[in-house]
């Protein structure tokens, strides 16, 4: 029996629901799947409610997302398409706010609140599916959920049904790796025009060239603005330098994670009639996001990247070239309603920023990762494989090997031995020594 509700005209319009019935098909059939499509396509909205019909009644979905901002607005998105509000048969659940029901059949979370939920219940009972958005995406805590998520199916729940979406992914090694088959969409992007303009962003002039550029396409331009910094103290030393400089009717709105929720939503709020805004943000903008009205990026090429430091057992934030993946996903945020223009205050030939592997620089590290670009992404042969290396000043003392969960050497150092410590009970199989 299918879970009974009615998706809109609206929403089957979308680009995405030309693959849905292929989706569900492969699900039925495989129970694992990769689905790839351009940004706009709506795979992140429309996707997760034709799974959810072609589900028996009463089933839940699980749907991972990597920032709360995309979250909460994917949720909202869904409830709209469904005419309810929040927390009906769509709600969320992120840190510090949830708003589900009894009621609630897909669950938007993000990666720490999946991961919580899969070391508390890792059979998933009640869940039928579970989602992993933007994939492409990669950290440590999404490695770990997929990870636990492929053991629970493989052991204890057969029956669950696994997606794994995004639209930059190296989706040959992944399906790979995964034993999936691949889906793919088309997108629904209109052009976008690429300048390059002489000068070239570093950490320490990011700021001055995005204003400068910001200027010039307020002049130049139509519509609202996208800025891509690499941080917060860019953004606010950029707002400062902007403010009531635009003219009255342009407003200069900050876009970043540790903001407010109204300061988010008003950052990505249409604009009034008549009145143009300018967002600065960081790589929060960068997927899950329409800014309605944006038809002019300012992308410096830089952001900021978590990096451990195992050997001072610390992490600490590098200003670094992003990917090419990243690139495209920012250029396209200016065509997603119209045509657009992208500035790119970076050289062509900067062989980081359009190099060949669009995931190397789009990893968000923490301890137990490596450094960005030192792993391919992708490569996941099983679900009980270690997702992280330690490197050590000195050699550990013999042992059978570290521990295969993720973590900083000392405390990966405690699971050498099962007959040295007793908390390796509280773990999951696939993380205790002795289970292999």
């Amino acid at each position: 029996m299918e879970y009974a509700f009615r998706i809109p005209p609206d929403g089957l319009r979308l680009p995405a629901a030309g693959i849905a019935e292929r989706v569900n098909q492969t699900l039925r059939e495989r129970g694992t799947v990769v689905v790839s499509a351009p940004p706009g396509a709506g795979k992140s909205t429309l996707l997760p409610l034709t799974i959810l019909q072609d589900l028996p009644a009463g089933s839940r979905i699980l749907m991972l997302e990597p920032r709360r901002l995309a979250a909460r607005q994917i949720a909202s998105r869904m409830a709209s398409l469904l005419g309810e509000p929040v927390g009906q048969t769509v709600g969320y659940r992120i840190r510090f706010d949830s708003c589900i029901s009894d009621r609630t059949r897909i669950e938007v979370l993000t990666e720490g609140i999946l991961v919580r939920r899969l070391v508390e219940d890792p059979a998933l009972d009640g869940v039928s599916a579970v989602i992993f958005d933007e994939f492409h995406e990669r950290s440590l805590p999404s490695d770990v959920a997929l990870a636990m998520t492929r053991e629970a199916r493989q052991i204890l729940r057969p029956d669950l049904r696994l997606v794994l979406m995004s639209a930059t992914i190296d989706t040959r090694s992944l399906c790979n790796d995964l034993d999936a088959p691949l889906v793919e969409g088309r997108g629904r992007m209109f052009p976008v025009t690429i300048l390059r303009p002489a000068d070239e962003a570093t950490p320490d002039n990011a700021s001055e060239l995005a204003i400068k550029y910001i200027r010039q396409a307020h002049r130049d331009q139509e519509g609202d603005i996208l800025a891509f910094l690499p941080g917060e103290a860019d953004i606010r030393r950029c707002r400062e330098r902007l403010d009531g400089t635009l003219g009255e009717r342009t407003r200069v709105c900050p876009l970043y994670g540790l903001l407010s929720n109204n300061e988010q939503r008003e950052a990505i709020a249409p604009s009034p009639p008549g009145e143009r805004k300018v967002v600065l943000a960081t790589p929060i903008a960068e997927t899950s996001l329409t800014i309605e009205g944006i038809r002019t990026v300012v992308d410096t090429g830089l952001f900021r990247n978590l990096v451990f430091d195992p050997q001072r057992g610390l992490s600490h934030l590098e200003t670094v070239r992003i990917s090419k993946d990243m690139a495209d996903q920012r250029t396209g945020r200016a065509g997603r309603l119209t045509e657009g223009v992208c500035y790119r205050l970076w050289s062509l030939g900067d062989g980081t920023a359009d190099g060949s592997d669009p995931e190397a620089g789009n990893r968000r590290g923490g301890p137990g990762t490596d450094r960005a670009g030192d792993r391919r992404l992708g490569r996941i042969p099983s679900a009980a494989a270690p997702l992280a290396h330690t490197a050590t000043r000195r050699p550990a003392r013999p042992g059978p090997g570290p521990a295969p969960y993720p973590g900083r050497p000392r405390c990966r150092r405690t699971n050498h031995s099962p007959g040295e410590t007793a908390c390796l009970a509280a773990l999951p199989s696939a993380y205790r020594p002795d289970a292999h």
